[in-house]
């Protein structure tokens, strides 16, 4: 028995009973309502839905057509049949134009139930039909509005239509291009085996999707991704083809720049020590080859902060530019001219014969920095230092050549400056003061000289602190507090630092207690990590169990790891990243922007934080370019999904850029300086 709702406008339960009994004979088993009045019907249809209404044409309240005017005011299609003991010709014409589906006499019931499957039918027809219409106004809707450009071909790949986002992306107009082949897109960048490829994937199956270089109207190439599906027949033929793109030139030029900022000095345009170092390790693997030399220059300028104390920092960057493009027209093409830092800079000079000497480059480079720089109609005079070292005569490894070329270059600058110097072994004061500030390391953990500061980073939005970074200081004697840049590096080349980082994060969770106990609010501890202590295998162990043994809730801790240090085994870096994340540990990517660190790797890392070096702070909003940079590293930040913090904030008008341009938080001199635990406990709210 097949199912059928039924709405029976009917006032004679006898007649009702008498069409229920034809419908049950034939074969359906139907689930109705009676109703004799405008008022039930109207009711009845709001309640429930139904498959057909079946209707006396008189009767005292209601009639056939009022019924059917009834039903065609509620928009509903349904099926309408009405069944009459006595209705003329005229009548039945009348109802039937005014949209009834059929009429039956009730001497002639055997025409019932053929005259409803027609009409249930044709009603799946039109409903099929209003379907298929909604969705070809909805296909179009979205074929004209969407933001991908979208072009369909036949199965000989003549273009038949195009959408807007096409026509805008491409600059062809639809005249230009129905009729026309994809091909008129090309730009030439790919060869015949790369089509090859994108057509053997759609006839095998049906679908390609990559990226592609294409050429617009005007000439200009632009990069888009391409997704092309194919259309089938019964058969499996191909009878179309969808392609769907997204022009992808923002993006590309957003990774490039953020691509050269990780291996160019943005100040100078020069490559930074990241670049340098590589090309100079390529330049030394050739001279092993080819029994050459490299002399590895470093280069400083004598009491440089002078010049930004006095003259300000603008017109000491413009100094530096000049003197990077003085520099660099002081060697010849193939040597390398790279910006480290401040007023430091590294030249490398290569394929150098075994007895060939340098003397008379250092002394051109000597003479050239003889000459005044100009800025701002200002006469101003720099006294350079350089300090060399060769490859292979002094070293065959890069970082112990770079560390002797600085040995030299501090004894170039003791000696007065203006002058160069070559590495000797002989050179020992300054590894004597090195050996002797490693053994008071050495002893300063277990006389506990080593102390640890906290800066607050407060959200620009609210204000509030939303943590704290561990600084670590280290007090020598009683009035000798000496600096993290005095004598990290130092901890690090000794694996000193080891140890001493386990000290820190112990002392942070101490500290930690110490300020919920004085009635302080939980504030998360950032702590920094070394290359040396993040390549270290017990480095998770330690971390865990400081963390078991102190009480201290992981999700307290956010770990602050700079680009190169994960960069560095990328793969490795990864694997120790994703055990911190499941902990619940907070990951911070620290001074951003001054290394180097693939976009594909910094996407697959877990990380929460990424810290805005201080450097590109220093001169917003006045350098555009640095507001650019920041504006990028934000933007790709928040794409990331990852908080953004800005460090070393020092005046209202960078805060005020900075909350301006969507940065999350904040640190620096211009809200709080560095200050013992105890200080700390006067910034934090109560809990």
């Amino acid at each position: 028995m097949k199912p059928l709702r039924v709405l029976l406008v009917e006032d004679s339960e006898d007649d009702a009973a008498l069409t229920l009994r034809q419908l049950k004979k034939g074969g359906y088993a139907p689930s109705f309502k009676r109703v004799d009045t405008p008022e039930t019907m109207r009711a009845a249809l709001e309640v429930r839905e139904w498959d057909i209404i079946l209707s006396d044409y008189n009767m005292p309240e209601f009639s056939g057509p009022a019924a059917l005017a009834l039903l065609r005011s509620t928009g509903i299609d349904l099926p309408f049949i009405v069944i009459s003991g006595a209705m003329g010709e005229e009548s039945a014409v009348s109802l039937m134009k005014a949209g009834a589906h059929d009429y039956i006499m009730k001497d002639n019931l055997a025409r019932l139930i053929p005259a409803i499957e027609r009409e249930l039918r044709e009603a799946e027809v039109r409903r099929a039909r209003q379907r298929a219409e909604a969705d070809l106004h909805l296909s179009a809707k979205v074929f004209e509005s969407s933001v991908e450009g979208v072009m369909i071909t036949d199965r000989e790949a003549h273009i038949l239509r195009v959408n807007k986002a096409f026509t805008e992306i491409t600059g062809y107009s639809e005249a230009d291009i129905i009729g026309q082949y994809p091909s008129i897109l090309q730009s030439g960048r790919h060869d015949k085996d790369f089509y090859c490829g994108m057509w053997q994937s759609i006839n095998d199956n049906g679908y390609w999707q990559g990226e592609i270089w294409n050429r617009r109207k005007n000439g200009e190439v632009f990069p888009e991704w391409l997704t092309i599906s194919a259309v089938t027949d019964a058969t499996g033929q191909i009878t179309h083809l969808i392609g769907g793109f997204t022009d992808m030139s923002q993006q590309k030029q957003a990774e490039d720049r953020i691509q050269h900022l990780m291996y160019y000095d943005a100040l100078t345009d020069l490559p930074n020590r990241v670049l340098f170092r590589e090309r100079c390790k390529q330049a030394m693997s050739r001279a092993r080859h080819s029994d050459k030399r490299v002399a590895y220059l470093h280069f400083d300028i004598d009491r440089f902060v002078n010049i930004n104390d006095t003259l300000g920092h603008q017109v000491g960057d413009q100094l530096l530019q000049q003197v990077g493009q003085r520099l660099a027209g002081c060697v010849r093409q193939q040597d390398l001219v790279a910006r480290f830092v401040g007023d430091e800079f590294g030249v490398g000079i290569t394929d150098i014969d075994r007895n060939g000497p340098v003397d008379g480059l250092l002394q051109t480079v000597i003479d050239a920095f003889a000459e005044p720089f100009y800025i701002q109609s200002r006469e101003i005079f720099l006294v350079p230092s350089i300090g060399v070292s060769f490859f292979p005569d002094d070293a065959v490894e890069f970082d112990e050549l770079a560390r002797f070329a600085d040995t030299a270059l501090h004894v170039a600058k003791r000696d007065g400056g203006a002058n160069y110097h070559f590495y000797q072994k002989s050179m020992n004061a300054d590894a004597d003061d090195r050996l002797s500030m490693e053994s008071a390391l050495r002893r300063a953990l277990e006389r506990e000289e080593f102390l640890l500061y906290y800066q607050p980073q407060l959200s620009l939005e609210t204000g509030a602190i939303i943590g704290v970074e561990a600084l670590l200081r280290w007090q020598r004697s009683s009035d000798d507090l000496v600096l993290p840049g005095k004598f990290i590096p130092l901890l690090e080349e000794t694996s000193l630092i080891i140890p001493v980082g386990e000290w820190v994060l112990r002392q942070a969770c101490r500290d930690h207690h110490a300020w919920i106990d004085a009635g302080g609010k939980p504030v998360p501890i950032a702590v920094n990590l070394s290359a040396r202590q993040f390549r270290d295998k017990d480095l998770v162990a330690m971390i865990r169990q400081v963390l078991v043994e102190n009480n201290v809730a992981a999700e307290m801790i956010e770990l602050e790891i700079t680009e190169s240090c994960v960069m560095e085994d990328p793969e490795e870096a990864l694997l120790t990243l994703e055990v911190f994340h499941e902990m619940g540990i907070r990951i911070a990517i620290d001074d951003f922007g001054t290394g180097y660190s693939s976009l594909s790797y910094l996407k697959r890392f877990p990380l929460d934080v990424l810290k805005i070096d201080q450097s590109f702070v220093a001169d917003i909003p006045t350098d555009e370019d640095d507001a650019a940079i920041i504006d990028t590293i934000i933007a790709m930040g928040h794409r990331l999904k990852l908080s953004v913090t800005a460090e070393g904030v020092e005046t209202e008008a960078q805060a005020d850029f900075l909350r301006t341009h969507g940065c999350d938080n904040v640190q620096g001199y211009f809200y709080d300086q560095p200050m013992p635990s105890e200080d700390l406990l006067v910034r934090i709210p109560d809990a």
